[in-house]
């Protein structure tokens, strides 16, 4: 038994050599079929196959520096969306604040209004209250 598992494991040892070898000659048979797409394509499958085995050597690294890239990219999108908004927002006060037609159609002017209505209405009330106050201090009854 232990000597057909080593015949077996013999018969399974493949080498680099023979693998690159195996890959050129997939790529020679299917040239004649990929011919009419061009020599570009062609150029393409022979640089893949020839890097390859670089390609799975610096995976780990590369994988790393792809993902710190991808992260670098997505951060300067959000800085970029955030200050087009802070942008925006001050652009949208100047112009409320200006007194100029904008989102708000002059909305500055109607608080404003709202803000002395408020105010009289508080003096009347404070008048009232005060009224009140005066008739209803002990003073008013000894009198």
């Amino acid at each position: 038994m232990a000597e057909y598992h080593q015949q077996e494991s013999e018969t399974h040892n493949v080498s680099g050599r023979s693998m690159v070898c195996t890959s050129l000659a997939g790529v020679a048979v299917t040239a004649p079929v990929l011919g009419m797409m061009g020599f570009s394509f062609m150029a393409t499958l022979v640089l893949l196959v020839i890097s390859s085995p670089l390609l799975f050597i610096f995976s780990p690294p590369l994988l790393c520096v792809g993902l710190v890239f991808a992260g670098t990219l997505a951060g300067f999108a959000v800085a970029a969306t955030m200050a087009l908004a802070g942008v925006s927002t001050l652009a949208l006060m100047y112009g409320e604040i200006g007194g100029t037609t904008g989102f708000g159609c002059g909305m500055t002017g109607r608080l404003a209004e709202f803000g002395d209505r408020v105010k009289e209405q508080g003096k009347d009330w404070a008048g009232y209250l005060q009224q009140r106050v005066q008739q209803n201090s002990p003073d008013a009854y000894s009198q």
